[in-house]
């Protein structure tokens, strides 16, 4: 499993870390607008509620991505390492990232599991970037998998929205017995 692969659990580590920090920072930096915010005059405090509403925001969005850690922790111990080269596709305007993946059971089939956030995801900058080596993931690209450049740099989770949402219809066809019994173990919905 890609959890026993030397570095993986090192990585996710450093990952949990460095976002664990972020999200320390916003909630520092929270606290301190708002308290220079009550300091101001009453002319500053409406700027000051539009910069203590964006750093809410990311503060948000920083705690949820904490969240994601354990759901690909649970896909590491699961499934393996796997290498596709050409696996990152960009949009029209070259801004925002998509992968492209491999059906592990039917292979001329592909599925592209969609990276959360709304802004500042991290694969969107390294697409930029220009990306074009082999791509590394652990998982099944029909509910969930964790994406990694080579080398195991900047770990992402990435799903399907029917993967884990309860208001959708959980996946009937095209899987086999050890697809069902691999997406349970990570928590996705699967029908019987």
């Amino acid at each position: 499993m890609a959890w026993e692969t030397a570095g993986t659990p090192r990585a996710l580590a450093r990952g949990f870390a460095w976002q664990l920090a972020k999200f320390l920072g916003w909630v520092a930096l929270w606290w301190g607008a708002l308290f220079v915010t009550v300091l101001l005059p009453v002319g500053a405090v409406v700027p000051m509620v539009v910069v203590l509403c964006v750093v809410a925001f990311n503060i948000l969005q920083s705690g949820g991505r904490l969240f994601l850690f354990r759901r690909m922790r649970r896909i590491l111990r699961v499934y393996p390492w796997h290498r596709r080269a050409e696996a990152v596709r960009y949009d029209a305007r070259g801004r925002k990232a998509s992968f492209v993946l491999p059906d592990p059971d039917q292979p001329g089939k592909t599925a592209s599991p969609k990276a959360s956030g709304l802004v500042f995801r991290p694969w969107d900058r390294i697409a930029r970037r220009g990306f074009t080596g082999e791509l590394w993931y652990a998982g099944d690209p029909r509910f969930a998998c964790v994406i990694a450049e080579p080398g195991l740099k900047s770990p992402t989770y990435v799903a399907q929205p029917t993967a884990y949402d309860r208001r959708t219809s959980p996946r009937r066809k095209g899987l086999s017995p050890e697809a069902r019994r691999r997406a349970r173990a990570i928590g996705a919905r699967v029908a019987d």
